[in-house]
């Protein structure tokens, strides 16, 4: 079973690393990066801060695109090409397949955050003369955020097209980010009904801030053990249950 979820990541990674769309993103990303170090020049404020909010932004950002528009065509990509009929003709559950190419998708957005972040240490610590480790430790959190994402773009790739999955993994990427502020609103309301309804969309709808850690590095702090703990453990149980729902529906899905 291991080996089997493994050569499928193992080949998905192949492939995302070969796609030229990936390089074009990653390329623009670094010279992004790499500018932010002009850029604090003509800016107002700390300038070493400057780089390190711009330059997390944009890992942030492109990591987001990445995770998006690759991984709504791990399945549908595979439907297309009619490979799946070859993967899953021989003695491959679905389920399997489902968390091998969300796994390999996974392992690529780790080296290119990883290539991202020390590009982003290399400039800060080129123009400020003190390396900034809180990068890579604001990074993780930006990389755990992106395999929730790419867990979601996992599921909606399994009932529909690609583009209605785009839209649907951005909008639980937004949705992710004020989940918070929609509980706080709704609680306030005078309709005990309204506030029932927005505590339960609240849990049920991703809480990307959990991963949120980029002003507390930026400005000289960070999030304590717990935090960690408590934000490694919330992707590990709501990325486990929205794998299993997307090996649900493809288990039953009809390839006819």
């Amino acid at each position: 079973m291991g080996n089997r979820i493994l050569s499928i990541a193992a080949n998905t990674c192949r492939e995302t690393i070969r796609n030229k769309i990936l390089y074009a993103i990653l390329a623009f990303a670094l010279f992004v990066i790499g500018l932010s170090y002009f850029m604090a020049d003509l800016s107002m404020g700390e300038l070493t801060r400057i780089i390190v909010d711009v330059g997390l932004a944009c890992i942030h950002i492109f990591g987001v695109i990445i995770s998006v528009f690759i991984g709504i065509t791990l399945v549908s990509h595979e439907v297309e090409r009619k490979t799946v009929y070859l993967i899953l003709s021989r003695p491959v559950p679905r389920w399997e397949f489902v968390i091998g190419k969300a796994m390999g998708l996974s392992a690529t957005l780790a080296l290119v955050t990883i290539v991202m972040a020390v590009t982003l240490f290399l400039v800060h610590a080129g123009y400020g003369g003190v390396p900034e480790t809180g990068i890579f430790l604001a990074s993780a959190g930006i990389y755990m955020e992106l395999v929730l994402l790419v867990c979601l773009a996992s599921l909606f790739s399994t009932f529909t097209t690609p583009v209605l999955s785009a839209i649907f993994t951005l909008s639980m990427f937004l949705i992710g980010h004020i989940s918070k502020s929609l509980l706080v609103f709704g609680g306030r309301s005078p309709s005990g009904t309204m506030r029932f309804a927005a505590s339960l969309l609240f849990y049920l709808l991703p809480n990307l801030e959990n991963f949120n850690w980029k002003n507390e590095i930026v400005y000289g702090a960070g999030p304590s053990f717990s935090a960690l703990a408590y934000s490694a453990g919330y992707l590990l149980a709501y990325g486990a249950a929205v794998l299993f729902l997307a090996c649900l529906l493809f288990y039953r899905k009809d390839f006819k």
